[in-house]
């Protein structure tokens, strides 16, 4: 990436509404980003946005375009890049549903044509939030950012069917939670309840406040402090079940 967009501003965070949606879904998106990698391992790579596909060493998969990130900082989102994408493409089915969704919730990001991310202390890593989020909204099987001759990065979400979907794993269950709340750490309920929503937990506040959590093979029981922080994790098997692991 070109260096000038490099961080000058001291942003760290998104607004509210952006960073709750991030972390309903963080959790979800970074144990399938994994999955993805493994799907498409590195190497060299070809985007044909007309035909909004993506290969990377042997292996093409569909994408949807999300947004350009510019040298100077900037986010362009697909909808509002006409030159690239003209108004009423196909591709742009899931940016606008993304677009419809910030409208609907009040999440200003989401509808904003141009962001200016050099307001970040970390432009890139705002970047990368902002297409993780995407992703989880938007149910996709995986994200991707490539650099052009330009030194711009052109994001997209994976959408390809081919893309395997996160298993389960009761034991990285504690390892997702932690590593979800440093990327999106500002609901820790919010985060732990998408996460356990998305693998069919039956989930129940309890009197102290925390989340009980059950499916057939499982129980996951979660409490927080008087912050709302996430605190004790506690994950067990249902009687004559072994926990499931990928």
């Amino acid at each position: 990436m070109n260096e000038s967009s490099g961080g000058s501003g001291t942003r760290e965070w998104f607004g509210p509404g952006l960073e709750r949606l991030g972390a309903a879904y963080a959790a979800v998106v970074l144990e399938q980003v994994p999955v993805f990698n493994e799907h498409q391992p590195m190497g060299d790579w070809h985007v044909d946005v007309n035909a909004s596909t993506f290969r990377q060493g042997d292996v093409t998969v569909s994408m949807a375009p999300l947004g350009t990130f510019g040298t100077d900082g900037s986010w362009l989102w697909a909808w509002a890049n006409e030159h690239m994408h003209p108004p009423g493409s196909p591709r742009l089915a899931p940016v606008l549903a993304l677009r419809d969704l910030g409208d609907r919730d009040g999440i200003p990001e989401l509808v904003t044509p141009r962001l200016e991310l050099a307001e970040f202390a970390d432009p890139r890593r705002a970047a990368e939030r902002l297409s993780l989020a995407a992703m989880g909204a938007l149910g996709a099987r995986g994200y991707g950012g490539v650099t052009a001759g330009t030194g711009a990065r052109f994001y997209m979400v994976i959408n390809d069917p081919a893309v395997p979907v996160a298993a389960f794993d009761a034991i990285a269950l504690p390892r997702m939670l932690v590593q979800a709340l440093e990327v999106f750490p500002h609901d820790h309920r919010a985060m732990a309840t998408g996460y356990l929503d998305r693998h069919g937990f039956r989930i129940a506040a309890t009197e102290t406040g925390g989340i009980a959590a059950e499916r057939p093979d499982c129980t996951v029981a979660l409490e927080f402090d008087e912050h709302a922080r996430l605190g004790d994790i506690s994950v067990r098997p249902t009687p004559g079940r072994e926990l499931p692991m990928r």
